[in-house]
């Protein structure tokens, strides 16, 4: 897969979590869930939340097309579609 080079990909500042000023770079990629569902979502990634151990998907591109439930005491969490 080709992607362009890191200084001509979209970049902003945002903040809420981690670091109060993360750099954060934005590019359109596929997410593939298995079982033949994949679809594109523009976003954002940064390394202000690497400390945290987490990932945060936003509402655009995911929340509108399924369902998450989290499980947290079992560690497990669940997809469906909406």
């Amino acid at each position: 897969m080709s992607r362009a080079p890191i200084f001509r990909i979209p970049k902003s500042l945002t903040g809420g979590l981690g670091n109060s000023a993360n750099t954060t770079y934005y590019d359109t990629i596929t997410i593939d869930l298995g079982s033949g569902i994949a679809f594109s979502a523009y976003t954002g990634f940064t390394q202000g939340m690497d400390q945290m151990g987490l990932g945060l998907l936003g509402q655009d591109g995911f929340f509108e097309r399924y369902r998450v439930e989290f499980l947290l005491s079992q560690r497990v969490f669940t997809i469906e579609s909406v």
